[in-house]
């Protein structure tokens, strides 16, 4: 059980991190953490001379790790992204976005745009939109 919890905070951290931000850190760290319980307490229930198991343990803190690793970098990211669409001049929904992607990952863009998206707009125009934004953005990012 302990690998099983590992091996999901791994996926966890490397998924999750991207469409989920800071929520998907704490899933991976609670995951993570009861990984390394149950790795311990199934350790302490082994004979003295039995080798003890460590690969939860192991999957479980380079998934807490990779967790942070990687919101660091998106939020970093987050940055070079409203810079650009800023120096773009015609990305409001992306400038608002942006801030959403360091906290909440992709949901986060999604819903922080959504707040400045105009009254008249519909929900398939606003995704349009936020689809050319994003695409134009990241041509600049790439440049």
């Amino acid at each position: 059980m302990a690998l099983a919890f590992g091996i999901i905070a791994l996926v966890v951290a490397v998924f999750g991190v991207l469409i989920a931000g800071w929520v998907s850190v704490g899933i991976a760290v609670v995951l993570g953490a009861l990984a390394i319980f149950f790795q311990i307490k199934k350790n302490k229930e082994l004979e003295e001379g039995v080798r003890r198991k460590k690969a939860g343990m192991v999957c479980a803190i380079i998934g807490i790790v990779l967790a942070l690793i990687a919101q660091f970098g998106l939020m970093g990211v987050a940055d070079k992204m409203k810079e650009a669409a800023e120096k773009d001049g015609n990305a409001p929904l992306l400038v608002a976005g942006s801030e959403g992607l360091k906290t909440l990952g992709v949901i986060g863009v999604y819903m922080k745009a959504k707040e400045v998206k105009p009254a008249d707009m519909t929900d398939e125009q606003f995704l349009d939109a936020l689809k050319e934004e994003t695409d134009r953005v990241s041509k600049l990012m790439n440049n």
